[in-house]
């Protein structure tokens, strides 16, 4: 009896141990390689990379297509769960992984058509431009890591296949960056349904004058459903509540003058006002190739640094919310749905068909339709 238990005891000792050391090789095997050797295929020369006490690469290369492969290859190792889901966001694939609580933001950005403007973008950009040869090493040093370490935690609890990054994946989550500082999809139906119920002088309170002599059509929204417009502007707010990514709203930016400054340089301060999120969203690092100095901070598979300075002077970007997007009241043809009123006539629409994978439901499929002033934005 006696043996027995503690042979019992022995063999739940050793699983337990089996089982610790299996976990923690798990996760070892998921942590990030900050020293030693790693082999990254298309390399000119070797790339050296040393790490700071916050953690922020610096990379040295002799090559300034070596440096961007490796900012891709190490920016990859410490984000690329992030690269996943704002693909994702951008590309509308996000219920894919996440379920059906994400239809309606997916719904959104395949009506807004990110993804197949970017392909459209990517087929004319010039292949010898600085800028694209940087995009693509950038992506292959992402792809290399991907491909050649096992996926990050998130992808195997939400089952997220690998998949590589493309320039499009890039383009796209552009597009997103600047939908998201729009502010259009609030204040457009605001502002429409104030002037067709109140009147156009009720818009001096929000300090906008009301020119019709400059739209496309004197289309009163009267005759339309308001709650439709109260769905454009929710779908736009939970488009990143949802998808749990940080808001990117308004900036500010300073530039001082070398003469009020006690060192006598010029100072410039960044303010984009970006919601504090885990991971960040900017991703710091600093560049170095002959002729090439750069300290910086980019986001998600993007090569070149939004905010950053160099030896010579350093740059900042703000965004305010103007007038930036123009939502339009098309003029459907009563005996034709698929028709606009259009120059004088009667204009078929562009329609294109998608079909969104969900998890744990059945595939979606959308008509998406397109007048020649941009999409039908209620096909959300």
């Amino acid at each position: 009896m006696h043996v027995a238990l503690k042979w019992v005891t022995g063999l739940v000792t050793a699983s337990l141990v089996v089982a610790s050391g299996a976990a923690g090789w798990y996760v070892y095997t998921k942590q990030p390689v900050r020293s030693g050797v790693v082999d990254i295929a298309h390399l000119e020369e070797p790339v050296f990379v040393s790490y700071d006490e916050r953690g922020v690469p610096h990379i040295r290369a002799k090559h300034e297509a070596d440096m961007y492969r490796a900012l891709g290859y190490v920016h990859a190792q410490d984000r690329l769960f992030q690269m996943e889901m704002v693909r994702r966001l951008a590309n509308g694939e996000l219920a894919e992984i996440l379920g059906p609580k994400l239809l309606d933001t997916d719904r959104l950005f395949r009506t807004l058509g990110l993804r197949h403007h970017a392909r459209s973008v990517v087929a004319k950009m010039d292949p010898k431009a600085p800028a694209n040869q940087a995009l693509l090493a950038y992506l292959d040093g992402v792809n290399q890591f991907q491909a050649q370490h096992p996926a990050p935690l998130e992808f195997d609890v939400l089952g997220i296949p690998k998949r590589d990054f493309t320039p499009q994946d890039t383009v796209a989550i552009s597009g997103y960056l600047a939908y998201s500082f729009a502010a259009a999809f609030k204040t457009e139906p605001v502002m429409t349904f104030i002037r067709d119920q109140l009147g156009p002088e009720y818009l001096r309170a929000f300090d906008v004058d009301w020119h019709p002599e400059g739209v496309v059509g004197n289309l009163a929204m009267k005759s339309i459903d308001p709650s439709a417009l109260t769905r454009l502007a929710q779908a736009g707010d939970a488009a990143q509540s949802q998808a749990g990514l940080a808001s990117l709203e308004g900036s500010n930016g300073w530039a001082i003058s070398g003469k009020r400054t006690v060192s006598g340089k010029p100072l410039l301060a960044g303010d984009p006002h970006i919601a504090y999120s885990a991971p960040a969203v900017w991703y710091e690092a600093h560049l170095s190739a002959p002729g090439f100095e750069l300290y910086g901070h980019h986001q998600a598979l993007n090569p070149l640094a939004l905010l950053g300075h160099n030896h010579d002077f350093g740059w900042t970007l703000t965004m305010f919310q103007n007038d930036d997007i123009d939502l339009i009241a098309e003029k459907l043809n009563p005996e034709n749905p698929n028709q606009v009123w259009h120059l004088d006539q009667w204009v078929n629409l562009e329609s294109r068909t998608e079909t969104i994978a969900v998890k744990g439901a059945e595939p979606v499929t959308l008509t998406l339709r397109r007048s020649p002033h941009g999409p039908i934005v209620p096909d959300a």
